[in-house]
C-alpha cells in the first residue's frame, strides 16, 4: 500500500538526486502523509490534508523540503495541482521563517594547525581538499576514484552537487603541490569504483571531535578566495550559489581568517 508507493517513488528520486536527499524527501513526504491511506495509484490522496499538514510547518527549510517532496511526488503519479493549491502553498511558504542557530567565532587558524597534526593521512587530506575547493562535504564523500581526472598539473573532480547536478571543481598543484601530489597518490591506488574519501557522517563526527564543523571549512575557503580576488561575483561562482545573498552570508560568517 503507501509503503510500497513511497518506496517506488524513492527509487524515482534516486534516478535525479543523491542519496542523502532522496532520503529528505521521503521522509518528508511519509510525514504528510501520515494518517491517509493511499493505493499505489495514489488516487486517494486528499490535498486538503497535505495543505494542513504544511500549514503546521514554521520554519522555511523544513517547509521548503516538505514542499519539493510533495511536488515531486505530484510529478512522479502525474497530479495535476490546481492553481488555487499552488498558490495556498506558495502563501503558507511566505509566512514561513528561517531557522537561525547560533554560531560561535571559529579561528580558521587553529582549525588548520589541527588539521595538520591528524595522523591518519586520509582524513587530513579529505578537510584539507574541502579548504581547497570549496566542495561540500557530502559531495566530496560522493566521489569515487573514477569521477577524477589528472591532467596534467590538476586534478578534476566530478561530482554530483545540489539538486542532482553534475558539477566540478579543480586542485591545482601550483596552487597546492603537496595537497595534489597526496590526492594524486590516493587516486592511483584506490580500485576506480571505489570511493576516494571518507563518508559525509564520519568526517562531521570526526569534525566535531575536532571542535569544528565540516561546513566552518567551506566558510573558510570562501574567505579565502574572497581576499585574493577581491571579487564576490568570483566567490558566488566558486561556491556554485545561485544567490549573491548566500554568498554574502559566507562572507560574514564567524570563521575568522
Amino acid at each position: 500500500m503507501i509503503y510500497d508507493l513511497l518506496a517506488s517513488y524513492k527509487d524515482y528520486l534516486l534516478e535525479t538526486y543523491r542519496p542523502a536527499t532522496a532520503e529528505t524527501y521521503y521522509k518528508r513526504l511519509s510525514t504528510l502523509f501520515e494518517g491517509q491511506s493511499i493505493s499505489n495509484t495514489a488516487s486517494k490522496l486528499d490535498i486538503e490534508k497535505v495543505l494542513e499538514k504544511l500549514s503546521t510547518i514554521k520554519h522555511r527549510n523544513y517547509f521548503s523540503q516538505s514542499k519539493n517532496a510533495f511536488l515531486h511526488f505530484c510529478e512522479f503519479q502525474d497530479i495535476s495541482l490546481s492553481a488555487d493549491t499552488l498558490g495556498n502553498i506558495k502563501e503558507l511558504e511566505e509566512v514561513t521563517r528561517k531557522k537561525y542557530r547560533k554560531l560561535d567565532p571559529i579561528d580558521y587558524t587553529q582549525v588548520n594547525t589541527k588539521i595538520k597534526h591528524i595522523k591518519n593521512k586520509k582524513l587530513k587530506l579529505c578537510y584539507q581538499v574541502i579548504v581547497a575547493t570549496g566542495l561540500r562535504v557530502s559531495e566530496l564523500a560522493g566521489i569515487s576514484a573514477s569521477d577524477c581526472l589528472i591532467s596534467g598539473d590538476e586534478i578534476t573532480f566530478h561530482f554530483t552537487g545540489k539538486g542532482g547536478k553534475q558539477e566540478a571543481v579543480t586542485l591545482q598543484a601550483v596552487e597546492y603541490p603537496r595537497l595534489y601530489q597526496g590526492v594524486r597518490e590516493f587516486i592511483e591506488k584506490t580500485p576506480s569504483n571505489r570511493k576516494l574519501f571518507y563518508s559525509a557522517n564520519y568526517l562531521q563526527t570526526k569534525a566535531k571531535e575536532l571542535g569544528f564543523k565540516c561546513h566552518d571549512l567551506r566558510r573558510a575557503y570562501a574567505k579565502i578566495e574572497h581576499k585574493k580576488c577581491r571579487s564576490k561575483a568570483q566567490v558566488m561562482k566558486k561556491l556554485r550559489h545561485s544567490s549573491i545573498k548566500n554568498t554574502n552570508i559566507y562572507l560574514r560568517s564567524k570563521v575568522k581568517i
